[in-house]
């Protein structure tokens, strides 16, 4: 996918905040879900997926953005008239009821299903018992429609419901879990995946991702290479990208995870990169042209921003690019080959920014840092 679901982010939090919406008020009126403390919701996302992101606290992450330097330069990210209508209707009103939906919405994950529809996502909510009292109380009535079709799909009960502009719902809940799309045939891909076993829980690569996180994380997985210069259309790996936000820069880590032979052929395009050494713009591949730039860099007489940012990164790393996103601007096509295609299509929002990215190997991974540093 090389990230290009989430290249439209804007568009796409629009669709996935207003599923979130009415999809907690699907589940105010549908039969009480078991306990779902314990359930693994990647046993119901379908393992032909294009990329799945994944938080313990979607509001956490709500309320942090606006508190960074950079918040007003990417705005547009934040589809504000939908967190309005949803987000606000749900957790500024109070902060007790948002410390409370935290507790009982213990997890979320959203499935991309096409590079070209934003409209083509399935929401995943983890819940409990005490859930659906506690969103009948928050979740303001007349968002969706108390008349639904009931359908039955391999033995599965799911519920559809008009939600205007001649779009419908569609909803599948069971013991501890609900699934909320536009599209009832991803819904139906996520009973398939289900019953036949065919989820990411049995990827193998995707589950090599499976560890502890801390809280208040949200991870996107995407299933492409990191770059779109180290990409090949056999690549069958899944990348990893943590998001975290400080309050002048954000910043996404991970790895990259593959069969053995697609391992091995990104470390044979990593080795085989050229040096790229111009005003604002810097790829060095190997780890003794990394030491060298990094050691130029630090000596710099001008100690400019772009010098700080090549410096703060590792002289171990097997590759590194540090961009001026402006620069890039100026000369996309030049550049579009280095840089993740959901900056390139979004360079108006990035261009402000100081893309810093490193790689570094490791026994059956390629471990990365993207750094976006904000300049004004």
């Amino acid at each position: 996918m090389k990230l290009h679901t989430i290249a439209r982010f804007g568009g796409a939090l629009s669709v996935i905040l207003f599923l979130i919406g009415v999809g907690m008020y699907c589940f105010a009126r549908l039969t009480e879900a078991g306990d779902g403390r314990n359930m693994n919701l990647l046993t119901l996302v379908p393992d032909d997926c294009m990329g799945v992101l994944e938080t313990d606290n979607l509001e956490y992450f709500s309320n942090e953005f606006p508190h960074t330097s950079y918040a007003l330069q990417l705005d547009t990210l934040r589809a504000s008239g939908i967190i309005h209508t949803i987000l606000a209707d749900m957790t500024s009103s109070s902060a007790v009821g948002s410390h409370r939906l935290g507790n009982q919405m213990s997890h979320l994950v959203i499935s991309f299903h096409s590079a070209k529809d934003i409209h083509d996502v399935v929401v995943y909510f983890r819940m409990t018992k005490d859930a659906k009292k506690m969103l009948t109380e928050m979740v303001p009535g007349g968002k969706l429609s108390s008349y639904y079709k009931k359908e039955t799909y391999r033995g599965e009960s799911i519920r559809i419901y008009p939600c205007g502009n001649t779009r419908f719902l569609t909803v599948y809940s069971g013991n501890g879990f609900l699934a909320v799309s536009y599209q009832k045939r991803l819904i139906e891909r996520v009973i398939d995946a289900r019953k036949d076993g065919s989820s990411l829980r049995n990827d193998e690569n995707f589950c090599a991702f499976n560890h502890s996180k801390t809280a208040n994380f949200m991870t996107f997985y995407s299933k492409s290479t990191i770059l779109p210069v180290l990409a090949k259309k056999d690549d069958r790996c899944w990348s990893e990208f943590n998001i975290h936000i400080n309050s002048d820069v954000f910043y996404l880590s991970g790895a990259l995870v593959g069969q053995d032979e697609c391992m091995r052929a990104l470390d044979e395009r990593l080795e085989d990169m050229d040096l790229i050494a111009d005003d604002r713009f810097l790829v060095a591949s190997g780890v003794n042209k990394v030491d060298s730039c990094i050691s130029e860099a630090i000596i710099a007489p001008h100690n400019a921003l772009f010098d700080e940012c090549v410096a703060n990164l590792s002289r171990d790393a097997s590759f590194i690019m540090v961009a001026d996103l402006d620069k890039v601007e100026a000369d996309s096509e030049r550049f579009k080959a280095y840089i993740p295609t959901f900056v390139m299509d979004n360079l108006d929002l990035f261009r402000s920014f100081i893309l810093s990215v490193q790689i570094t190997k490791l026994e059956n991974r390629l471990s990365h840092i993207f750094v976006f540093t904000y300049k004004d």
